[in-house]
């Protein structure tokens, strides 16, 4: 049956709303039946050159059915039973603004309009500390599932390579063969390896398009305790690795939020970036020490 607006009120999502998904989806029979599916969207979305077009097409576009596999065969504007609330009915429309929204709510009662991002945002694998963090993570996994490609995604993505090349040739120091092929940089690092190591982890956790070094690399900050050594290892190791090429550093200024004011203020911090190791990166390192 075809919905008739003036009988259908509803209410945008937010954090409650979200909350009541989240109950329900944490259901194993509810998380099912919301199993979501790949979808080759990348001709929809040719155009986009950046992560705030990606996400302003996503809502101007009925995802739904290519994402949900439950609704695949849902006609827009159209009742039917809710997959999430029992008793509920639902619809798949536009809200007053124009962006595709999923309706859920009792007959003749007020519904709440809940867009892909708040669906996505209720499964229990989303990663991320707070809403901007989570909200990254299902970008992410919607440009996954839509085979989509563009300036920012390209990007994100060799930083993640090259922090997961880098972790694991870092790894290989630990083998003896490895150590025989670098001595002079082993022995200028070894002390330092699990510093490294640390800041390696710690920095892949903050690739974000808007935070890149001169060098159009991801920068990070981090701090001594953050790595779990003491500040004068900390600072020997960041000097020993900056010396070595192995790790970039740069001054600039930041804001933060002073609580004890409650507003945000500029600070001069020192932030991280790291270049992509290889075995020619090395032979390089090991030729120069060796003079």
């Amino acid at each position: 049956m075809t919905i008739s607006r003036e009988f259908h009120p509803y209410r945008s999502a937010f954090i409650q709303e979200r909350m009541m998904v989240m109950s329900e989806l944490a259901k194993s029979e509810k998380a099912s039946k919301l199993q979501k599916k790949k979808y080759d969207a990348s001709a929809i979305f040719d155009n986009i050159k950046n992560h705030d077009e990606f996400e302003k097409a996503v809502v101007e576009n009925n995802l739904f059915p290519m994402i949900f596999a439950i609704l695949k065969d849902i006609k827009e504007e159209t009742l039917f039973p809710c997959v999430i609330f029992d008793g509920n009915e639902a619809w798949i429309g536009k809200d007053a603004a124009g962006n595709y929204k999923y309706f859920t709510g009792q007959p003749f009662d007020e519904a709440v309009a809940y867009s892909i991002f708040d669906l996505l945002l209720c499964f229990p694998q989303v990663q991320g500390k707070g809403y901007t963090q989570q909200r990254q993570f299902v970008r992410d996994e919607l440009i996954n599932l839509l085979n989509v490609s563009y300036g920012d995604v390209d990007w994100e993505r060799k930083e993640k390579e090259k922090y997961i090349e880098n972790v694991r040739i870092l790894a290989l120091f630990k083998n003896q063969d490895f150590q025989a092929k670098y001595p002079n940089l082993f022995k200028k690092i070894k002390s330092y390896v699990d510093v490294l190591e640390s800041m390696l982890i710690h920095g892949q956790k903050f690739i974000d398009i808007g935070k890149r070094s001169d060098k159009n690399n991801a920068i990070f900050s981090m701090y001594a305790s953050q790595s779990k050594v003491s500040s004068a290892r900390f600072s020997s190791a960041v000097k020993r690795f900056r010396e070595l090429g192995l790790l970039f550093a740069e001054k600039r200024k930041v804001t933060y939020f002073d609580k004890r004011t409650r507003s945000k203020c500029l600070t001069e911090t020192t932030l991280y970036s790291f270049p992509l190791y290889s075995e020619s990166f090395f032979n390089e390192i090991e030729r120069i020490l060796k003079k």
